[in-house]
């Protein structure tokens, strides 16, 4: 590739980068215009048994991720 051409494929891809970036920066928030949450005083408590419940998902999940990294480590 001539060097008129890799200028033509630089330029090229810095405008799309440049469209990219652009394009996807619309809308994004600051920290200063992120919303504030206030805990309602009214917010229902979890049961015991919704808690018991999260528990075990938590600890099956976490049971996956040890197996998942016991076998990416077994195949290195």
């Amino acid at each position: 590739m001539t060097r008129t051409g890799q200028a033509a494929v630089l330029a090229a891809i810095t405008l799309m980068c440049g469209l990219l970036v652009a394009g996807c920066g619309n809308g994004v928030r600051t920290e200063g215009d992120a919303p504030h949450v206030t805990p309602s005083p009214s917010a229902p408590t979890p049961a015991p048994t919704d808690l018991a419940e999260m528990r075990k998902l938590l600890d099956g999940a976490e049971s996956a991720a040890a197996a998942a990294d016991s076998d990416a480590a077994a195949d290195r």
